[in-house]
């Protein structure tokens, strides 16, 4: 088990992975906006990667569109399909902005 996944079980755990998995979708956002395809497609992987780590709260089904989203973006991203990645990951900053700011 790794540490994220541990500490996701507390609250604070939660509000902690969240909080990094909304920084990495901004990053994601940014790079694909720089052209940085490569670097925006390693965070757009590591975003899934923190995301699947929350767990509790009402992030639900808002966090498994974000995640879908995110997904979508890395296959656009491979695809060099860059406006349509920028897209879906502007729709994970935005959810994910929703539920940082819900974690309790």
């Amino acid at each position: 088990m790794s540490f994220g996944a541990f500490a996701a079980e507390s609250p604070e755990g939660v509000r902690q992975v969240t909080a990094e998995a909304l920084k990495v979708a901004q990053e994601a956002l940014s790079q694909a906006k720089a052209g940085e395809k490569d670097a925006a497609l390693a965070s757009a992987k590591l975003y899934r990667q923190k995301a699947k780590e929350i767990t509790g709260g009402g992030a639900g089904p808002s966090l498994s569109k974000a995640m879908t989203a995110a997904k979508e973006a890395a296959s656009d991203l491979e695809a060099g399909n860059n406006d349509a990645a920028i897209e879906k990951l502007t729709d994970v900053v935005n959810r994910m902005t929703v539920i940082n700011k819900e974690t309790k």
